[in-house]
């Protein structure tokens, strides 16, 4: 009878609906776990049945009458959507953004999985919650990871104990200032003055006050001390200085006699408001004076003695860092660099313990700036020294800027700023703690503030990610139907990072499941009413009898 089909087709309704809410309760109740998928329920039609050709001939709009036998269930696909970043704090949670699955071994076969939440076991092993291994590449002693083989578990040695790494280069940046050092200026105590007034270069010597019947071939004579070139004070006995007509003509004679005596090119000498200044060529304290002037005229001639009213130095910056030897001794290195001249330092290193250094640097240990304050000299200084305590004999650079960070040794006049900004070596270091970076790399962190890979976890991705077979508890079965799985790295694959500290939540959607569940109910009722109907009309066929 025909209302059968009827009746099968409220069954398959009622059949194909109890599926679809059998699935929104699965997604409903996995709304917090962690790497979740929803699913989803497509249906299509059944077969229909063929009534037979409709009248009307070959005008008829239609080739015969079908009516449909019902829905069935089509597929349950998997929604592979990015799902929320949720905050945990714990190191070895772990979540994926964008493609790629964690892979997890229990010991036969290998496993996907989106959910992270992974420990360490007893033995070092990173495991999920099901104990079974988390995949990827172990590194080396060096740190180096070895990818592109095999995927084997992921194990970490928490007594492993980071070798101590000897200081192969010291680098040193910033700026030395061109004016540290001072040069020693000399004035006269009292200037010269006339009609009340300074005294200027074109001013004639017997115009200044104090100062008459003065001829400009009368001479003076005077002392100079100075310190030669072996760092001995010297003085010398300048004699028969012509004055000259004016001021200007005496302080030229006197600057060129200076310069023709033994002290050489001493000092510059100038008149600045009647008071005649000497400013030494040379950068540091060599105790130039000018004293005991004598004129030899027949006039009468004063002219007031010299006082110190800039004392010469010579400035040093001090710049000190720790430097370890082969065995992880550490060693306190002190760093000197003194303006010994315009555009030219000289450096000197030491240990603070008394270390010996057997070889320093270069000869003469100087480094020199061009006009525009940029390094001209050598920018590596190399050193040697005995580090004593069963270590042997070590060598160390000092790299003056760094032109792969981008750092420089300049010479400005500013502030001094040159300091060390690094050095490569370290003692030896426990390890204390892992942390996991964008790539999926596991840094070992030490306890002697170095950091190390020790592994990093591989991702696999299929061709077809709804052919994947689940297996529950989250994970993830290849199939013939996923296709070929490839393994690789989060950092060779494109918008792929993993997050440390963050669970990979659910993308279940709330409302469109409760949405979904009420056009469910509503269509079950339906196929419900379908059945009821029909039988009602079965009943009414039967009660024709009567």
């Amino acid at each position: 009878m025909s209302l059968l089909k009827s009746l099968n087709s409220g069954v398959s309704g009622l059949k194909a609906f109890q599926t679809k809410m059998d699935t929104i309760g699965h997604n409903i109740a996995n709304v917090e776990t962690a790497g979740f998928k929803s699913s989803r329920v497509s249906f299509a039609e059944m077969m229909s049945e063929r009534l037979g050709r409709p009248g009307g001939g070959g005008s008829a709009p239609q080739l015969s009458n079908q009516v449909g036998l019902g829905v069935r269930v089509a597929s349950i696909d998997r929604d592979f959507s990015q799902g929320s970043m949720n905050s945990t704090g714990r190191a070895t949670d772990l979540a994926i953004e964008g493609e790629g699955f964690f892979m997890v071994s229990n010991g036969g076969e290998n496993l996907m999985t989106r959910a992270g939440n992974f420990v360490f076991n007893k033995d070092g092993f990173l495991v999920d919650q099901g104990g079974r291994s988390v995949q990827g590449y172990n590194a080396d002693r060096n740190g180096n990871i070895l990818g592109g083989g095999a995927a084997e578990d992921i194990r970490v040695d928490f007594e492993n104990v980071l070798p101590p790494k000897k200081t192969d280069m010291v680098n040193v940046a910033g700026n030395l200032n061109a004016s540290t050092s001072k040069s020693q200026i000399l004035q006269m105590q009292n200037g010269f003055t006339a009609s009340g007034s300074p005294a200027e270069s074109t001013t004639l010597l017997n115009d200044i006050t104090g100062i008459s019947g003065v001829a400009a071939t009368d001479t003076i004579s005077f002392d100079i001390d100075y310190t030669d070139g072996s760092g001995n004070l010297q003085t010398t006995n300048i004699p028969n200085v012509p004055i000259g007509n004016d001021l200007g003509e005496l302080v030229a004679n006197i600057e060129a006699a200076i310069d023709g005596s033994a002290a050489g090119d001493a000092v510059d000498l100038s008149l600045l408001d009647g008071v005649i200044v000497a400013n030494n060529n040379s950068l540091g304290d060599n105790n130039f004076d000018i004293k005991n002037i004598n004129y030899g005229g027949t006039g009468t001639f004063s002219m007031p003695g010299f006082q110190t009213t800039q004392a010469g130095q010579f400035a040093t910056q001090t710049m000190s860092t720790t430097v370890y030897d082969d065995l992880g001794k550490a060693h306190s290195l002190l760093v000197e660099f003194t303006q010994t001249n315009e555009n030219e330092w000289s450096y000197e290193a030491s240990f603070l313990d008394g270390e010996s250094i057997t070889s320093a640097g270069s000869n003469p240990p100087s480094v020199t700036f061009d006009e525009t304050g940029q390094l001209t000299s050598a920018n590596t200084l190399d050193f040697t020294y005995e580090p004593g305590g069963g270590a042997a004999t070590t060598s160390f650079s000092i790299q003056l800027g760094d032109s792969e960070s981008g750092t420089r040794l300049t010479q400005y006049s500013g502030s001094n700023s040159a300091k060390i900004v690094g050095q490569d070596g370290y003692t030896q270091g426990q390890l204390i703690d892992v942390a996991v970076d964008g790539s999926g790399q596991v840094q070992g962190v030490y306890d002697n503030g170095e950091n190390q890979v020790l592994a990093q976890l591989a991702l696999g991705t299929v061709q077809n990610q709804n052919g994947l077979e689940m297996m529950g508890g989250g994970l993830f079965r290849a199939t013939s139907a996923a296709g070929e799985m490839f393994i690789n790295t989060a950092d060779n694959m494109s918008n792929t990072s993993i997050n440390s500290g963050s669970l990979e939540g659910s993308n279940v959607d709330l409302a469109k499941e409760f949405t979904d569940m009420i056009t469910s109910q509503r269509a079950y009722q339906s196929s419900a009413r379908v059945i009821s109907t029909s039988d009602e009309m079965l009943t009414e066929a039967v009660n024709l009898k009567r």
